[in-house]
């Protein structure tokens, strides 16, 4: 996972435009104190995705980019399991996807010293059909701290990575996390995983980034006998990576099969590939 650096709009009216020019396609607008996510530079221009999830051209002058970061954990595995005490032998109550933000009271259980980090966070729950209040275990090594994560730009080998880890998990309708995915569930986790946000259906995910003829990596296809109906995350030009159908599982595809491609969208900036 990376973390791409956040930036806060400072002007009233802020432009963002289809390439890096004032002369360039109006595409969308973010207004004053509203926070965007930077995912690429050129010169005197910040790529950047708006609160409405739309991508464009930002002048670097009218955002401040935020530094630093906080302790917050976040699970870095892709699935997480809460214990009911703090031991892997005990009973898992609950599992937590990947990116998952917990509220943790970290517990000090196996410290070897003053300053080590505790083995332990306790995860405030709720649990049954009551409802009662409840707390269970999760193991610190399956987190990680926002000051751990790298503060970068993602790139197309970061969502590939991310793509390849879920290779093996099977489909289900609805899903969007390791225990079962659909198509769109899938890119649009792998793509949250590396701080870009996607919408949840796939004919919505096609109405975002930019069109563009030839895939490269981390690009997405969709595919379609009279309108889309799937989608894919390329590994290359012909060949890609998904969730393809009921009782299968995430696994990789090339074009030229039974279904239609539709269309390419990019969602990264040019020259992004590394």
């Amino acid at each position: 996972m990376v973390a791409p650096p956040k930036a806060l709009v400072t002007v009233g009216i802020a432009d963002l435009r289809a390439e890096p020019s004032d002369t360039s396609e109006l595409v969308d607008q973010a207004h004053l104190t509203e926070m965007v996510t930077v995912l690429g530079e050129r010169n005197d221009w910040r790529y950047v995705q708006a609160p409405d999830q739309y991508f464009g051209w930002i002048r670097a002058e009218q955002i401040f980019e935020i530094p630093g970061s906080n302790n917050a954990g976040i699970v870095a595995v892709l699935l997480a399991d809460v214990y009911e005490r703090a031991s892997r032998a005990s009973v898992v109550i609950e599992r937590l996807p990947a990116g998952t933000r917990p509220p943790q009271m970290f517990k000090a259980v196996g410290l070897d010293g003053a300053n080590a980090r505790p083995e332990w966070g306790e995860v405030p729950l709720r649990g049954g059909r009551t409802r009662d209040p409840r707390s269970g275990f999760l193991a610190v090594a399956d987190t990680t701290r926002d000051g751990e994560v790298a503060s970068r730009y993602p790139t197309a080998a970061d969502y590939l990575k991310t793509a390849e880890s879920f290779i093996g998990v099977p489909y289900l309708w609805g899903g969007t996390t390791a225990l079962g995915l659909d198509c769109s569930g899938f890119v649009q986790q792998v793509y949250r995983l590396n701080g870009v946000a996607l919408p949840r259906d796939a004919d919505q995910q096609a109405m975002l980034g930019r069109r563009v003829e030839e895939a490269r990596a981390g690009d997405l296809l969709f595919f379609g006998a009279e309108s889309v109906d799937h989608v894919a995350l390329a590994t290359g030009a012909d060949d890609f990576i998904h969730a393809p159908m009921k009782g299968a599982v995430v696994q990789r595809g090339r074009l030229g099969g039974d279904r239609i491609l539709r269309g390419i969208r990019r969602y990264l900036p040019n020259g992004s590939t590394t």
